[in-house]
């Protein structure tokens, strides 16, 4: 027994004659992850408190958002002080300085103990000539075990195993990669064509269009779990740790492309 502590933490042997100190699954209470990928917009700041329940929230003048450009872009307000207290919700409307949102704010923001920031999901972009970055990035308060990934891709062309969405396989590739917070990498996938994403997560459907013209396609790659790769990817925002997707070639032809990750806070968020 190990005896530094005032009560001994027990030591267990495997099945396969190891020895070491006995693990438990933790986090069980701890709050569900549904995060986009997001792309980093606009600088922006609070003018004034949130308000619980409103769907407005008033922005410091300059932050250059507008109704036309930036609606169902994800603004993001989290407390200074506790990093399980934040919000990420869609713009729907800019009048001025005042950003009407698709959910109502769920707690008091103060402009001098919360971060705002503003990015964009929408992940149909050109990246062929400067890459274009999509993050999960904890704050340095948050961490959290992202146990899967799940895509969203709409086109308006027939897809199958071959292309990428509705169109021709990609050059380059969507790059899912983790960043350790040090200038280096861990690369995990790279999808050329929806027949790749398949592989790597097996859980996926084709679906047709009915009555419209616009065909999708949903994917799921699961990490945690004995039948998976058995463990969680961990993100803690106070080593810079990222989960990234690299676009690298023009995917301005979709319809639509979202990623999104679930998983679970940590119980170091506060």
């Amino acid at each position: 027994m190990i005896t530094e502590y005032p009560t001994p933490i027990p030591i267990e042997t495997s099945d396969r004659g190891g020895r070491g100190v006995a693990v438990f699954v933790q986090d069980q209470t701890r709050g569900v992850l549904d995060l986009p990928f997001l792309q980093a917009g606009n600088s922006i700041t609070l003018a004034a408190n949130t308000v619980v329940d409103s769907n407005n929230i008033t922005l410091t003048a300059g932050h250059g958002l507008t109704t036309a450009t930036n609606a169902g872009d994800v603004i993001e307000i989290a407390d200074d002080t506790n990093g399980s207290f934040f919000i990420q919700v869609e713009i729907v409307t800019v009048t001025g300085d005042v950003v009407l949102l698709d959910s109502p704010v769920n707690r008091i923001y103060t402009t001098g103990g919360s971060s705002i920031s503003h990015s964009i999901k929408a992940m149909n972009v050109n990246g062929s000539v400067t890459p274009q970055i999509f993050t999960i990035a904890p704050l340095s308060n948050q961490s959290g075990d992202m146990v899967r990934i799940i895509c969203e891709m709409r086109d308006n062309a027939a897809m199958d195993f071959e292309t990428f969405g509705g169109g021709a396989a990609l050059t380059n590739g969507l790059v899912v990669r983790v960043d350790n917070g040090d200038g280096t990498f861990r690369h995990l996938y790279n999808f050329k064509s929806n027949g790749d994403i398949i592989v790597q997560g097996f859980d996926h459907d084709f679906a047709e269009n009915i009555g419209g013209g616009t065909r999708g396609f949903t994917a799921r790659i699961t990490w945690a779990g004995q039948p998976k790769h058995g463990v969680a990817i961990r993100l803690d925002g106070s080593l810079g740790e990222e989960l990234q997707m690299v676009v690298q070639d023009d995917l301005t032809g979709l319809t639509r492309l979202n990623w999104v990750a679930q998983g679970s806070e940590l119980q170091n968020n506060n």
